[in-house]
């Protein structure tokens, strides 16, 4: 009896695929939101800059649609700054490919590929505005279990079963509350975080 099972070829790994992964540094001029951005998705994600940055310029179709949105606009220096980022020779060579054939600066695609990361944080945004409110409700009952936990000290004292469990549960709760506090601080960083489209972009007439 034989198995109808398909199994799937191995990746075929290639000197060409190997070299494309190695990671390279290369500076763009940006506005400072964008830059801060990036970081901030980074943060917020828990991913390197490196693995955002793979996967918006990897996508060629993508990079072809920012070099495309980014046509027409000037670069201005105004308000940018050069910033150095580690990112695939893939990435890279992906980038200066379209920028070329596109006739459009490396930095505007940048830009614009980075703002593709804006529906992401907005949904972040209102994720941790829910999580404000949940936690604003866990503040008022864990409030009321300290009251309780007062008046079962006063009415059975601290020795009895009763008070004895239920200061765990209180003890635990406290415990996981300052977990939650956590994760609420460090989403305030997105959750106060508004980015626009620079300032510094021109349209060009007719363009």
């Amino acid at each position: 009896m034989t198995s109808s099972k398909k199994h799937t070829p191995p990746v075929v790994l290639s000197a060409e695929t190997l070299k494309g992964r190695q990671s390279v540094r290369a500076t763009f001029r940006l506005p400072g939101e964008i830059i801060a951005l990036l970081g901030l998705a980074a943060s917020q994600l828990g991913l390197k800059q490196k693995s955002i940055f793979d996967q918006l310029f990897e996508d060629e179709q993508a990079l072809e649609k920012a070099a495309a949105s980014a046509k027409g606009c000037q670069t201005l220096k105004n308000g940018r700054r050069p910033k150095t980022f580690v990112l695939s020779r893939k990435s890279l060579l992906s980038l200066n490919i379209i920028a070329q054939r596109e006739n459009v600066p490396r930095d505007l695609i940048v830009e614009f590929s980075i703002q593709r990361l804006l529906p992401v944080i907005n949904a972040e945004q209102e994720k941790h505005q829910e999580r404000e409110k949940i936690y604003n409700e866990t503040i008022k009952h864990l409030r009321q279990g300290r009251i309780i936990l007062q008046r079962a000290a006063g009415r059975l004292g601290e020795d009895d079963q009763l008070y004895e469990i239920f200061q765990g549960i209180v003890n635990q709760y406290e415990e996981k509350f300052r977990e939650m506090n956590g994760i609420i601080e460090k989403g305030r960083e997105i959750g106060n975080m508004a980015i626009t489209v620079s300032e510094d972009q021109e349209t060009t007439p007719g363009a």
